[in-house]
């Protein structure tokens, strides 16, 4: 008897059916999650508090007051992105019901998305532009926020990994989520890895005298995609061109990487150390947020007109492939569908020209679609100290500062202390702590909404104050100051921005020079500067550099940063103006999380003095070293 005639087919369609289901996404899943967090607080105000009650009678009402609470409390600027929101609500109503969201109920949302609540709340209903990036842009942006942007990033590695971006998004075209952690994909800490980057020295095809260094790149996390070395003899930059010759009988000379960083990211986040100064996180990947917020600053800072995100350069690497045939275009770009890439471009064509049968003006063309038409850096990037006076001065903020003081003084008379407060569970302390984050809200919007109406109000105006100096005789001039910049940044700057031909340049030369470049970052992650100095410390002639003591003669040094050979010697022997400036920023170390069981040596060099708690610290670094916190 066959297999097929043994098997009782009757008794298997008459059991129980299977559970399916979804196999979403991480992102997917991730977003199910906000949804059903969001729904579940929103239910807390309705009578029964439960989610699927009010899931198995859905109505359009409830959906609508659901939509309406949401956007109350977060801020969409665009109508797309609020209709993501609505389509991952359908899908986490599929995946609780176990059925199809109804069609008439469907047809109705969507009415009540695209008309009534994008009306009634202005949702803008266009796309986010990104202001269209060239080569000149990018040469512009590197070198601005290498030797002239005074950003205080918290370690120099972070403004290195933020122009390293740059250049691998235009000349790849990747998406920027495939290079650093994605915002769909946050705790996952998969980004681009070691394991994904392969070295070799070869043989220069055009040029068989000479030796080249190639990078060949692996992008494992295309959207839709997702999915050690031995020898210890090369420590320093010379050594990557001087033991890899390569062998007569092959055409390159592989660079393996250790087995034990081949899983690390290559873009990693920055941490603090045990020291208190910024470090860089030796696993986690960075965010694409944070390093959204990073270049959004350096736009700024560089004066162009529109910030844009980190996409702009995708789109400035994908107007370079119009040539190119659709499917090559899809895989570079990793599209599924050709008509995506019209997104991406924008219509550089002379047609002027072209009706006059004329030889066209590709430069003015490419001028006047690029950022750079605009770009001004001498737009004023910071409030002054009126108008953030002006700021402080709000009627809300002000009302809201009453109120905090009044509850900070019956907490203290009552508890003596905040922190005993807190401890003692009193509702008035959770109180204070939401007015704070709301005084902090409501601080931090005035001033982007000020900051963003001034840029405005100045490239609106510039043109006629141009016309109006040129008129009088006094051309505008502007020269950026540098007085903040060490003076490794302008070296290396310096250097990787020679303007020559290096077709014409010696391999010997240009080996060279990129050995000093590899020397000189590596030097500028030893003299890191905190950001609240950033600011005070000047690195021209007359910037003085205090010698290393056991014993202070002004008591106004921090004793942290004399120990942190990381930090650039200004700032570690940095003499603040007065005590109480020096105790604030000494608070900034947080050292009470860092005295364990052995204690804590003391920072100041060549002192082994161990201390067990802070207090003994303090007095320690009082009788000994004469500093006073």
């Amino acid at each position: 008897m066959s297999r097929q005639q043994a098997f009782d087919w009757n008794s298997f369609v008459n059991e129980q059916d299977p559970e399916v289901t979804g196999d979403f996404a991480t992102a997917t899943k991730e977003r199910l999650h906000l949804v059903h967090e969001n729904f579940s607080s929103f239910v807390q105000l309705l009578n029964p508090p439960d989610c699927h009650h009010w899931l198995r009678n859905i109505t359009l009402r409830v959906i609508e007051g659901f939509l309406r609470w949401y956007l109350t409390i977060h801020l969409f600027k665009y109508q797309s992105g609020f209709k993501t929101f609505v389509r991952f609500f359908r899908m986490y109503y599929r995946e609780e019901m176990k059925c199809e969201f109804p069609i008439k109920l469907g047809q109705q949302l969507t009415q009540l998305v695209s008309v009534t609540l994008t009306d009634e709340y202005e949702l803008d209903k266009g796309a986010k532009t990104q202001p269209t990036m060239n080569i000149d842009d990018v040469l512009f942006t590197t070198y601005h926020l290498l030797a002239e942007s005074r950003i205080a990033f918290p370690t120099f590695r972070t403004l290195f990994q933020l122009n390293t971006l740059r250049k691998m998004m235009t000349s790849t075209s990747a998406r920027p989520g495939t290079l650093v952690e994605s915002s769909g994909y946050l705790r996952v800490n998969d980004a681009l890895k070691w394991k994904d980057i392969e070295l070799y020295m070869v043989k220069h095809p055009d040029d068989q005298g000479s030796e080249v260094l190639l990078m060949r790149v692996t992008h494992r996390l295309n959207k839709g995609l997702r999915n050690r070395g031995v020898a210890p003899y090369i420590t320093c930059p010379q050594d990557i061109w001087r033991l890899t010759t390569v062998p007569e009988h092959r055409h390159s000379t592989p660079i393996h990487f250790k087995r034990s960083i081949q899983d690390v990211p290559i873009f990693r986040r920055s941490t603090r150390g045990r020291n208190g100064v910024s470090t860089t996180d030796p696993t986690l990947a960075i965010s694409y947020s944070q390093m959204r917020e990073y270049e959004k600053e350096a736009s700024l800072a560089a004066g162009f007109k529109e910030r844009g995100s980190l996409y702009k350069y995708r789109k400035g690497a994908a107007a370079n492939l119009r040539h190119l045939d659709e499917h090559s275009r899809n895989i570079i770009m990793g599209h599924r569908k050709g008509g995506t890439f019209a997104n991406y471009v924008s219509v550089r064509d002379d047609t002027q020209s072209v009706f006059m049968e004329t030889p066209t003006r590709d430069s003015l063309l490419k001028l006047a679609s690029n950022a750079s038409l605009t770009r001004d850096v001498s737009v004023p990037h910071h409030l002054s100290p009126a108008q953030k006076a002006t700021i402080e001065n709000d009627p809300e903020i002000s009302e809201l500062k009453k109120h905090c003081d009044s509850i900070r003084r019956d907490l203290i008379s009552e508890h003596h202390k905040l922190k005993t407060a807190k401890e003692a569970g009193d509702k008035r302390h959770r109180e204070f702590e939401k007015l704070q984050a709301k005084i902090r809200t409501k601080r931090k919007r005035l001033h982007d909404s000020t900051r963003t109406k001034l840029r405005q109000e100045f490239f609106q105006g510039v043109g006629n104050q141009i016309i109006e100096q040129n008129y009088h005789g006094s051309p505008v001039t502007f020269t950026p100051s540098a007085d903040h910049i060490q003076p490794q940044r302008k070296a290396l700057a310096e250097l990787e921005f020679k303007n020559r031909d290096a077709d014409r340049v010696k391999d010997e030369e240009l080996i060279a020079d990129r050995i000093k470049s590899l020397e000189l970052r590596l030097e500028l992650h030893k003299v890191q500067i905190p950001k609240p100095l950033s600011r005070l410390i000047k690195f021209d002639k007359s910037g003085k550099v205090f010698p290393l003591f056991k014993e202070s003669d002004s008591g106004l040094e921090c004793p942290v940063c004399l120990g942190c050979s990381e930090l650039d010697p200004r700032v570690r022997t940095y003499r603040y103006a007065r005590k109480d400036i020096l105790q604030n920023h000494f608070k900034t170390h947080k050292l009470p999380a860092f005295f364990g069981r052995q204690g804590r040596e003391c920072d100041v060099p060549d002192c082994s003095r161990i201390s067990m708690s802070l207090p003994a610290y303090k007095c320690h670094i009082a009788s000994y070293h004469k500093i006073y916190l």
